[in-house]
């Protein structure tokens, strides 16, 4: 039995470590990946910071993998940790997708992830859970129950005592 041409497909595969502060460097196939999927894992990355909740979660240590397809389209995920699983997801998007839609889609696939297997309701405003959009062209965070705009992805945290629970 074959395998489908998608997994037979040659790839560049970066591993980014989500925060600074881990001591994995990571690596790479010796040039960086496109500025607008960097930016937006850079962007969720800063917003799993906060408002979580449910399972206790360390994610200070995960690492993104980024891969480009040989039809130049994106894989994200990341290998699990000590109490975090992996995961790892394709849905045909362009490397050269602009930075908002990346980042709502990497926004949305985490928090399914997250929800789905980890038990951890992210990001959460009291017992709503907000959801990633396009509002205006920018990528935000919303509250769904008010159509209400919490946040732009990336600066979840910065004010996130203002609006934690309501």
């Amino acid at each position: 039995m074959s395998l489908p041409p998608l997994w037979n497909m040659e790839c560049l595969t970066w591993r980014i470590p989500l925060f600074t502060n881990n001591s994995d460097p990571g690596e790479d196939p010796g040039f960086a990946p496109p500025e607008s999927w960097a930016q937006a894992l850079a962007a969720v990355a800063q917003d799993l910071r906060c408002l979580r909740f449910g399972a206790e979660v360390v994610v200070d240590r995960l690492i993104w993998e980024f891969s480009i397809n040989s039809d130049y389209n994106v894989t994200i995920g990341w290998q699990g940790a000590r109490d975090i699983g992996g995961f790892s997801y394709f849905n045909a998007l362009s490397m050269d997708t602009a930075f908002a839609d990346a980042a709502v889609w990497v926004a949305d696939i985490v928090q399914t992830k997250l929800a789905g297997y980890d038990f951890v309701q992210w990001p959460s405003r009291g017992r709503h859970l907000l959801v990633p959009r396009l509002r205006d062209g920018e990528p935000v965070w919303m509250d769904p129950h008010g159509d209400v705009t919490i946040s732009r992805i990336g600066e979840l945290c910065k004010n996130s005592t203002n609006y934690a629970a309501t």
